[in-house]
């Protein structure tokens, strides 16, 4: 496969529709600020945001090139009481989820171009990737059920204020467990045009060989490229009524690229291990639950009052043209204005 290897971009490749999604971390992102004057306060606003991208596809965003996004089927919601259920409200959970993202695209492009990124860029590759679907079963539904294992162990803990920290361990060692079973058991379900089929994530590799004169087995893991069918919903758009996603693809444009599923389990397991041994070891404090509370990316609602809401507002079978990029491309700019300024400069984009 050939690479595209354009002037002032990430390099990136043909074959991969970039599929991405979020998970809600537990600890500040670590990010050392160190000599990156210029970037302290962005910095800092990544690691109070909790929601992480998975995996970090600031390529496409700085390319301006299409990814995907991986939605659930169904709203998130889950009972954390016999009286009071919490739901995920999905627009304002991607708007921070995409403010953390570009302030990281922001962070690494001066890191590696010396440039900042280009508002006009970020809006051709949302208005690229907000209309793609992709056929991505096991990823939706473990995304899925990792955002419903964070209502159910850490929000029930701030709202019966519990042990937080007791909360995350279990919240964390839920991911870690999936993503391991996940691995071990070595096989993701795809569809592609109408057919599904449980195929392997990797391949392993018995070598032997002689290191010092001494006979060496070693085994080796190694990631394969899985089949994706892609849809262009652009023309027909999100249709409410499908949610059952049973004819989403009739009239729809379609293509199969590959993506590397392994990738989403081993970062997710990599990190939650890291977490849990940080939990155990550290006194740091974790990321408390209120700023999604503020910002209405998770609400509650009483139990018996749940009929008359409307849970299908909430779903993540939307175009969600809501999302503002503008605000935050200004409150970097914002920044960089404020930094040359400190240096007595006047602030040029």
């Amino acid at each position: 496969m050939k690479s595209i290897k354009p002037i002032n971009k990430f390099k990136t490749y043909h074959y991969d529709p970039a599929p991405f999604f979020f998970f809600i971390d537990v600890f500040p992102a670590e990010y050392s600020n160190r000599n990156k004057p210029n970037l302290v306060s962005l910095i800092e606003s990544i690691k109070t945001n909790p929601i992480m991208p998975l995996p970090m596809r600031i390529d496409r965003v700085f390319n301006g090139e299409r990814s995907i996004i991986i939605r659930p089927k169904e709203p998130i919601s889950f009972s954390v009481t016999e009286d009071l259920t919490a739901i995920i409200n999905p627009g304002p959970f991607l708007q921070l989820g995409f403010e953390k993202m570009l302030y990281f695209t922001e962070v690494r492009s001066r890191e590696k171009f010396l440039l900042s990124f280009s508002i006009n860029r970020v809006l051709k590759w949302w208005d690229l990737t907000k209309f793609i679907y992709g056929n991505l079963h096991t990823l939706e539904e473990d995304f899925s059920a990792f955002l419903r294992a964070y209502l159910h162990t850490i929000v029930k803990a701030k709202i019966l204020e519990e042990d937080l920290v007791g909360a995350a361990q279990n919240y964390c060692q839920l991911i870690a467990d999936v993503s391991k079973k996940r691995m071990e058991q070595n096989t993701i379900l795809t569809e592609v045009k109408g057919k599904q089929e449980n195929v392997k994530m990797y391949k392993i590799k018995e070598l032997t060989y002689y290191k010092k004169f001494k006979k060496t087995r070693e085994t080796q893991y190694h990631p394969e490229l899985v089949d994706i069918e892609i849809c262009d919903l652009s023309k027909k758009g999100f249709l409410k009524t499908e949610l059952n996603h049973s004819n989403i693809k009739k009239d729809a444009e379609k293509k199969i690229l590959k993506y590397i599923p392994l990738l989403f389990y081993d970062d997710l397991s990599e990190c939650m291990l890291q977490n849990l041994k940080r939990l155990e070891e550290s006194d740091d404090k974790i990321l408390d639950p209120s700023l999604l509370f503020e910002k209405n990316i998770i609400f509650t609602q009483k139990s018996q009052d749940l009929e008359k809401v409307n849970l299908e507002k909430y779903t993540w079978w939307d175009s969600f043209d809501n999302i503002e990029f503008d605000s935050i491309s200004k409150s970097i700019l914002k920044n960089h204005e404020e930094f040359l300024l400190s240096l007595g400069l006047n602030a040029q984009r």
